[in-house]
């Protein structure tokens, strides 16, 4: 027969305890979703940032390397070696403005028969707080690009 004592004592749903450690399961994963996620933005911002200034840097560049270098003479732009004093552009991404520093260089390379000069542009950015500053762009990411030119007759 059916005894209403053994039908009392089933359980009919989860007990608290069990809704709270599956609460608990399911906030540490959603903690490591969410910190992965905040970590793929920083690496996804970071890279925006770097790919301006490589635009920035090979724009420089190839207006540099527009300039005549040549026996008669040299363009005035080109008489400058050492790093130059960083220029300051600021360049519009989505919502905020971004400060960027260029720097450009110039050295001769006398150790080959044809006359050679080589260019290098460095282009630097503030992002975060890290004290370390790059020292031809005072700045704390930097990217740069060189090339060599030939001197033309």
């Amino acid at each position: 027969m059916f005894n209403d004592k053994n039908q009392s004592h089933r359980q009919h749903g989860f007990t608290l305890i069990e809704v709270m450690i599956a609460l608990f399961v399911f906030m540490i994963i959603m903690l490591g979703l969410a910190t992965g996620e905040i970590a793929a933005l920083r690496n996804q911002s970071e890279n925006s940032y770097r790919d301006v200034a490589l635009r920035l840097a090979e724009d420089q560049l190839n207006q540099m390397k527009g300039l005549q270098f040549s026996v008669q003479g040299t363009d005035p732009a080109l008489a400058i070696f050492g790093w130059t004093a960083p220029q300051n552009m600021n360049v519009n991404m989505r919502s905020t403005t971004v400060q960027y520093a260029i720097s450009t260089q110039i050295a001769t390379i006398a150790a080959t028969a044809t006359p050679m000069l080589r260019i290098d542009v460095a282009v630097g950015w503030n992002l975060g707080n890290k004290g370390i500053l790059f020292a031809e762009t005072g700045r704390n990411h930097q990217t740069s690009l060189s090339t060599i030119i030939v001197q033309s007759n």
